[in-house]
């Protein structure tokens, strides 16, 4: 088991990894190509699609291959798509090759989620958690080395770099799946001979718990994306400062996620699940209340880091929450989630963008402070129901 969380987290390593490198490459590959950017949005966007359809069909082929060969699959696309685009091929080729590593990435993300929540029978937030650690790892360490190969003229190294270790993660992934068949295909599934209570399908009171977990992460996602997109601009708009230093707020947010990450496993089992996400929450609010009235740097640096850390555990310690609303679902429901996830994301980035664009950044700022305000009353909502009604079925 131990072994299982472990190549787990080298998988989310590896996403958080391909979620960062489109973006941090983008200025280098508009020169290279010739491109704007309005193009290197298409860029982004392509690959957002592919990890939508993802995590859409991911249930789907989980039944159909399995857990085990499913994720030696899509290890395989992000493995050829960006094989292809570290060639540097034509524009239409990397527009075709990026939904690949996307599509990878988000059954990889929805995939590992589910058979963690589904394998890990004690301290599930612990192992969930130091999942978002290497994930947030990834996508703190790689803008650090495509900057240093930037540096020496070789940037798309970054490219085959990834190859290279999505192909040493495929052969431990296989190697382990291959002797480890027995708990890929049990885990979630009810032993034989014994009666368990599994919900077919959801009516009435369980469509509306799935929906106000699906509105959570959509917005939840919606904020921490704004969040890292933005903020940099945000404080270059509001203070006297350059964009090196504007640069080094998102160091700062993503340093404190992921050394948050590190023990919000273990206060969310020693508080609750609930308790632990309606603490993270309000603080949240209160810090990007803090943000928005401070004019100072040192004050809005020392916010962001706080903002960082509490929210660092508000994702996974939700899916694991919001799972537990739903038993004998796992993959449907982390599909879901997930995917609305990726659309806030996508939505609440654009939407975040236009009023920079076009209102003030206190506006801005505000309106972050009530997605943040909304996640809170959500939690409260969640907090006070219980898993939906199932049905009896006996596992021969």
């Amino acid at each position: 088991m131990n072994r299982l969380v472990w190549i787990c987290c080298c998988f989310y390593l590896l996403i958080g990894c391909t979620s960062v490198i489109a973006a941090a490459l983008l200025p280098e590959l508009m020169a290279h190509y010739g491109r704007d950017y309005a193009d290197g949005g298409n860029l982004i966007f392509v690959q957002f699609f592919g990890f939508l359809l993802g995590v859409v069909f991911q249930p789907r082929l989980s039944r159909q291959f399995g857990r085990g060969t499913m994720l030696t699959l899509t290890l395989c696309f992000i493995l050829l798509g960006y094989l292809i685009i570290g060639f540097l091929p034509p524009w239409h080729v990397v527009l075709l090759c990026l939904p690949l590593v996307g599509f990878g990435s988000g059954i990889i993300e929805s995939t590992v989620g589910a058979l963690i929540i589904d394998a890990v029978e004690d301290k599930k937030a612990v192992a969930m958690s130091r999942l978002e650690v290497f994930f947030g790892a990834g996508a703190l360490l790689m803008p650090l080395l495509i900057s240093f190969l930037i540096t020496i003229g070789r940037w798309e190294l970054t490219f085959f770099g990834t190859v290279l270790f999505a192909l040493v993660l495929a052969v431990l992934w296989i190697r382990f799946s291959q002797s480890n068949q027995a708990l890929l295909q049990t885990a979630g599934r009810p032993s034989a001979g014994v009666t368990v209570s599994v919900p077919r399908k959801l009516r009435g009171f369980g469509l509306a718990v799935l929906l106000c977990c699906i509105t959570l992460f959509f917005i939840y996602v919606g904020l921490e994306m704004s969040i890292v997109n933005f903020l940099p601009s945000i404080l270059l708009e509001s203070m006297p400062i350059d964009a090196a230093v504007a640069s080094l707020s998102v160091s700062l947010f993503w340093g404190t996620m992921v050394l948050g990450r590190l023990a919000c496993g273990f206060l969310a089992e020693k508080y609750g699940y609930s308790r632990y996400l309606l603490w993270c929450a309000t603080a949240t609010v209160l810090f990007l209340i803090g943000l928005a009235l401070m004019k100072d740097l040192i004050g809005a640096f020392a916010m962001i880091l706080l903002i960082g850390l509490f929210m660092s555990g508000l994702f996974s310690i939700a899916l694991i929450y919001s799972n537990s609303l739903f038993p004998g679902l796992t993959e449907q429901t982390t599909s879901k989630l997930i995917a609305a996830s990726g659309i806030g994301g996508a939505a609440f980035s654009w939407l975040t963008g236009r009023f920079m664009e076009h209102a003030s950044i206190a506006f801005t700022l505000w309106f972050l402070v009530v997605l943040a305000i909304l996640l809170v009353c959500l939690l409260v909502v969640l907090s006070r129901m219980k898993p939906v009604e199932t049905m009896e079925y006996s596992s021969t």
